[in-house]
């Protein structure tokens, strides 16, 4: 009977420790230290655009366009992607794609005018992809009307890369003003902004991130 007790017990001692290391981990993945977006580096032959879209001439000879990796870092992990359907006429600063990540609802202007030929389906089935890999999951095959119109006004090589650190450096001042709530997480380190941090804004916020970075007014209609 003791021998019971004593197996009882120690079994008891197990199920609490048990049920305090859960509550432990749970907190430790409350107040985990957000993820810096990394330092944009953007694969050689690609053109940014400064609405943070990115072309790519395929082996057809048609444009894959996609999202560049700080416009995908400030929104963190998409949850759904609508795309327009084949055939499709576009011009330039029409909706390419809408993100949908969390409640938030994000418009993708087109950075060129043409017909849509398709969409990414691997995207479409599985819109983190766009998140973990944004250079390699495109999102339409677009036939651009004019396609030297197309690239000229975005940004190759070197010129993309310094574009994409300057936007970095602008997205951290435009998530940290002095009325901007605490919640809204940018790395103590150097200001570096934490993945996802744009969703985490007011709706004020969110159509003033789209419409200067999304939307910048030197690409409007």
């Amino acid at each position: 009977m003791v021998a019971i007790l004593a197996v009882l017990t120690i079994l008891g001692a197990l199920a609490i420790d048990s049920v305090v290391l859960a509550r432990s981990s749970r907190r430790a993945s409350a107040v985990a230290r957000p993820i810096p977006i990394g330092l944009p580096d953007p694969p050689r032959g690609l053109f940014v655009s400064r609405g943070h879209t990115w072309l790519r001439i395929a082996d057809d000879g048609l444009l894959r366009v996609g999202i560049d990796e700080l416009l995908s870092g400030a929104l963190g992990t998409v949850d759904a992607v609508e795309l327009p359907p084949p055939g499709t006429n576009l011009e330039k600063g029409d909706t390419l794609a809408t993100l949908r990540v969390g409640r938030r609802t994000l418009g993708i202007p087109s950075p060129a005018a043409g017909r849509v030929l398709g969409g990414n389906g691997a995207a479409l089935r599985d819109p983190r992809r766009i998140s973990a890999d944004p250079y390699g999951s495109w999102l339409v095959s677009l036939a651009a009307r004019d396609p030297l119109a197309a690239l000229t006004p975005l940004s190759i090589g070197e010129q993309a890369v310094a574009f994409l650190r300057r936007e970095l450096d602008r997205l951290a001042d435009f998530l940290t003003p002095a009325e901007t709530p605490e919640r809204v997480p940018v790395m103590a380190d150097g200001g570096v902004p934490a993945r996802g941090a744009a969703v985490r804004l007011d709706d004020a916020g969110w159509r003033a991130f789209g419409e200067a970075f999304v939307r910048p007014e030197e690409d409007r209609q």
